[in-house]
């Protein structure tokens, strides 16, 4: 039903001003631009006609103005010839033209141009192109004469019998005509050519033909049925054009309707909770962009809700020991047998868990806030080299018993880089608290550009980390050597944060495998110089 509606809307849609533009009304543009085309073509082209033709009028006296005009007429395929000015008389705007001596442009049957004679109170009639009875008698004539011809070489009583046997075998009627059988039109017609041979239409439509048999006799040929053969061609030409665009749509609607039920079908099931469903359309498909944006969308979602969940039962886990310790604590407290200085151990249990709680919740909202969508807000130009050595001189007094070496590129000390300046530090800071873990010694901290890549690497002297541990690093609450979960080994979120931070940077961070010139392990971040990022924190459905 949605199919037949949409059809019927895109077909009104197609055809509608289709038709208005073939129905000649008064609304439709096409007549009045081909009018004013016509107009400001013809007018210049034949405007010398008129005046050598009205400097000819103009030496003779008024009387022989027609004769001179038949004369050129003869020269000229189309009608020329000299009118009343009154005749236009029905027309004000056409008549006011006439009278300031205006060449008008008429559009008809045929179109024509207009102009009065001098100061005289006739127009002369120039037309610019054939007019139907005239076009009808042009390709007629030579089939007219020897119509005539036949009848002449026959006797006069058989002239009705050879005209009903004409009859009888071509779809046109044939007739002979007295004098006083005429109209008067035909009259005036006939009296008009030489040949004896004229046309016209008549009320109904039809194209009459006139030729003379001998001075009392004519030959009348009535022909309905060119008009009404040139309508059905017409018809069936449109009827085809209206049929092959109905087609055309179909073919055009179908794919797309069906993909697109397809596409809110998989939608349903995505959002009844199937997380795994996937769009499937043809790649030449209309729809093929919506639905790998669709499928991009899923994919981001299911990752998300896997995030969460894994987040969720992690942190489930890492709040269980804290508040084992906590109620385990005050349940000793609440013993008026526990010694003095018990009790200050225990207090002091409270304490610790309580730190602990709050570390853990405080890492898991700054991870919560970076898995969400870039926010450029949260973006600056800024000097991120002096903030990263300033950042290194506070990590360097807060260690003193390790040695911490600082390399950056001169010409990243000038320049100033666009870049979410607190969330890169926090990014560097949580790095060197995972190396200070593990370093013996020393740790390396530098900042490089190649090929617009911005190169963050931290390095240390300590133990490493296995091949097997690099990919899972990098996860929420993952720890190499704490297997116990022991909190003050930390949750294992700070290099789960870095990696979203680099996310954010539409960068990347890697472990490097024997890169470390310390021998230990080297953590390298990279993200290009140049960032462009879309404002698209009002998608962000996670709250601030």
């Amino acid at each position: 039903m949605v199919m037949i509606r949409s059809f019927w809307v895109l077909w009104v849609a197609v055809f509608l001003p289709i038709l208005l533009l073939s129905i000649p009304t008064q609304f439709n543009p096409i007549p009045y631009l081909s009018r004013s085309i016509s107009e400001e073509f013809y007018k210049p082209v034949y405007q010398s006609n008129f005046t050598f033709l009205s400097e000819k009028l103009r030496q003779a006296p008024q009387a022989e103005w027609t004769t001179i005009i038949d004369g050129y007429a003869k020269h000229f395929s189309y009608p020329l010839r000299l009118e009343a000015l009154d005749r236009y008389h029905s027309s004000p705007e056409v008549y006011q033209a006439l009278q300031k001596g205006e060449i008008i442009f008429q559009d008809g049957d045929p179109m024509a141009l207009l102009q009065r004679v001098l100061n005289s109170d006739k127009v002369l009639y120039f037309a610019i192109n054939e007019p139907r009875e005239l076009a009808a008698l042009n390709q007629s004539r030579g089939t007219l004469y020897l119509a005539v011809e036949n009848l002449r070489s026959q006797p006069r009583t058989q002239w009705q019998t050879s005209i009903a046997e004409q009859n009888s075998r071509i779809p046109l009627e044939l007739s002979l005509l007295r004098e006083q059988d005429l109209s008067p039109i035909e009259r005036s017609k006939l009296l008009a050519d030489e040949e004896q041979m004229t046309s016209y239409i008549n009320q109904q439509g039809s194209m009459i033909l006139l030729a003379a048999v001998d001075e009392n006799t004519w030959l009348r040929v009535e022909d309905n049925i060119s008009y009404q053969t040139q309508l059905k061609l017409t018809t069936a030409i449109g009827g085809f054009f209206f049929l092959a665009i109905s087609v055309a749509l179909v073919m055009w609607i179908y794919p797309l309707w069906r993909d697109l039920k397809r596409l809110v079908k998989t939608a349903n099931e995505f959002g009844q909770g199937v997380l795994s469903r996937r769009a499937t359309t043809s790649r030449l498909s209309v729809v093929s962009q919506l639905s790998h944006s669709f499928n991009n969308m899923a994919n981001n979602i299911e990752k998300l809700i896997a995030s969460q969940r894994t987040l969720t039962n992690a942190v489930a886990h890492d709040l269980r020991t804290p508040l084992y310790r906590l109620r385990f604590a005050f349940e000793m407290l609440e013993d008026e047998d526990i010694a003095l200085s018990q009790k200050e151990k225990y207090r002091q249990v409270i304490h610790s868990s309580i730190e602990d709680l709050d570390h853990l919740i405080n890492q898991t909202l700054v991870l919560s806030r970076y898995n969400r969508i870039t926010d450029i807000r949260h973006f600056s130009y800024c000097h991120f080299a002096d903030n990263l050595v300033a950042e290194a001189e506070h990590f360097q007094l807060e260690n003193p018993q390790l040695t911490l070496r600082v390399s950056v590129l001169d010409s990243l000390r000038q320049q100033t880089i666009f870049v979410d300046n607190r969330a890169l530090l926090r990014a560097v800071k949580n790095l060197l608290s995972n190396a200070a873990r593990f370093a013996q010694q020393e740790i390396h901290l530098s900042l490089n550009e190649s090929n617009g890549q911005l190169f963050l690497v931290v390095e240390d002297d300590g133990p490493g980390i296995a091949p097997d541990d690099i990919e899972r690093i990098f996860e929420p609450f993952t720890q190499v050597n704490n297997q116990e979960r022991n909190s003050e080994k930390g949750h294992g979120l700070g290099l789960a944060i870095v990696k979203q931070i680099t996310r954010w940077h539409q960068g990347k961070v890697r472990v490097k495998v024997n890169g470390s010139a310390l021998g230990g392990a080297c953590f390298e971040l990279q993200w290009p110089k140049q960032i462009s990022l879309p404002n698209v924190t009002k998608l962000d459905t996670n709250g601030q």
